[in-house]
């Protein structure tokens, strides 16, 4: 049909309509028991008249509120969301999301107190590699400065510190049968002891001041041991008497103030000491004491005494325990049973820390990807996801945290690309991390850990500032771009 056809069967319509309008009676016409009625073309052809709406004012304290309360809301979203799926996630017992914020509270007052976080691991952590990356990240946002924990004697190089002893000897709890003491349990906090007979000194200065600024100099010297005799501090010109206190038992706290700070000292005794570990620090800020523990799996914690460690984190204000274990017992531990007693171990060292630090929040780390050659090819160990499923259940079950490093650094095969990686991530025995790989994943981790305390600072109320200046920044940017784009 043509158009013009179309068009005037419309206007014939509605022409028809018009007239049916104009020519019905306005009180209708009856048909039946009903009436046929029809609006008038006035009332047809009228514009309806705007109504006045009434617009309630909001205040901009009020519409800050509602902006903050739906930003507030999406991040909350964001995190459950990370919690819920992202491979980096830190596994919460119970799904507490306070369960760390002791750690927190004390991280933002340590401006005014010192908070100690104490790293144990294997040989992923020698040389200082992770906790030395963790201890730079902690103390350039929170401040302080030292390398923390540090044994008599250092047996491998780290790169944080270099350090020289006099000859003395020396025991582990861990490792081989050769290095243990001949009688007793006295291995302290590190677990490791240094004799001293007749005198001894221990010579102290950074190695890597560009990667480690924080490292030096030190304001706070404290050594943790048994015995009897003098201590003093050589720091430039100037020399300082350690004073001694008694904590628990035989164990004696001797430190020292040095107000000026030293970029290189000299700690001498004389006397006999059994001593357990040097503090270095600063007398604020955050520190993170490293502790590498070659061959080990973390079940010798039982065998140290008792009092030894319970001094230590009764007297020091240690807000975070990291136990990085498993890879050792992944090579040996190939059956359920295996794994099953390997974990019964770890439940005991973790009831032992939760009785003698009970408040440290407690953080276990699994181990990383692994691999080895089977039918000539390399691929992970098999037995190995078994493993970080298992102390993920048993962290949880015994009420502490949990983080996947093998799912955070890619799972199944990711030792093999970081090795394949340029630079190397890890090294060519598709074990450990090289520094570079070292600090990768201890950025993961800080990062995860930095999202939970943003959010703990978010739902505490801590955060409120900061989400009103983004706010208001996005306002800022959003007139700024509609300036720039006006005519």
């Amino acid at each position: 049909m043509k158009i013009s056809k179309i068009l005037l069967f419309m206007v014939s319509v509605l022409a028809g309509l018009a007239l049916i309008c104009v020519v019905m009676p306005s009180e209708g016409i009856p048909c039946g028991s009903t009436r046929l009625e029809f609006p008038p073309l006035a009332e047809v052809l009228a514009v309806p008249e705007e109504q006045d709406t009434v617009v309630e004012e909001v205040s901009p304290e009020e519409l800050m509120a509602q902006r903050l309360s739906d930003l507030q809301g999406a991040r909350v979203e964001e995190f459950r969301s990370f919690c819920r799926t992202n491979e980096a996630r830190i596994y919460l017992p119970g799904d507490d999301e306070t369960y760390l914020d002791p750690l927190f509270e004390a991280m933002d007052a340590a401006s005014s107190r010192q908070v100690r976080i104490v790293h144990y691991g294997d040989s992923q952590l020698e040389c200082d590699r992770i906790s030395g990356d963790l201890r730079e990240r902690f103390q350039t946002q929170f401040g302080g400065a030292g390398v923390g924990l540090v044994p008599a004697l250092q047996t491998i190089a780290t790169y944080s510190l270099s350090q020289t002893s006099s000859e003395i000897p020396h025991y582990l709890c861990y490792g081989s049968s050769e290095f243990r003491r001949p009688s007793g349990r006295r291995y302290g906090m590190m677990g490791q002891v240094g004799v001293v007979n007749g005198s001894a000194s221990f010579r102290f200065a950074p190695r890597s001041a560009a990667k480690y600024p924080h490292a030096f100099p030190v304001t706070s010297v404290t050594v943790w041991a048994s015995g009897r005799g003098s201590m003093t501090v050589q720091a430039d010109t100037s020399r300082f008497t350690l004073q001694a206190d008694t904590v628990l038992d035989h164990v004696m706290r001797y430190t020292t103030r040095i107000p000026s700070g030293a970029r290189r000292l000299s700690l001498n005794m004389s006397g006999s000491f059994d001593v357990y570990g040097i503090q270095l620090d600063d007398t604020l800020g955050v520190t993170v004491d490293n502790i590498p523990m070659r061959g080990c799996s973390g079940t010798i914690f039982t065998g140290i005494e008792r009092s030894s460690l319970e001094a230590f984190y009764r007297k020091e204000n240690v807000r975070l325990i990291i136990l990085q274990y498993g890879g050792n017992s992944v090579p040996s531990a190939t059956t359920p049973r295996g794994i099953s007693s390997y974990m019964k171990s770890l439940r005991s060292q973790i009831r032992l820390f939760r009785e003698v630090a009970p408040r440290s929040c407690i953080l276990f780390i699994g181990p990383a990807d692994m691999a080895t050659r089977r039918g000539g090819q390399l691929q992970t160990y098999p037995q190995l996801p078994q493993m970080v499923d298992s102390l993920r259940q048993m962290s949880l079950s015994e009420g502490i945290a949990f983080w996947d490093m093998f799912a955070a650094m890619g799972g199944e095969g990711s030792i093999i690309r970081w090795n394949e990686h340029r630079p190397q991530l890890a090294g060519s025995d598709y074990i450990h991390f090289t520094p570079k790989g070292a600090a990768e994943i201890s950025d993961i981790f800080y990062n995860t850990l930095q999202f939970y305390y943003k959010f703990y600072r978010m739902r505490t109320g801590k955060e409120q500032d900061a989400l009103r200046r983004e706010i208001e920044a996005g306002d800022s940017l959003h007139a700024a771009t509609t300036d720039s784009v006006a005519p």
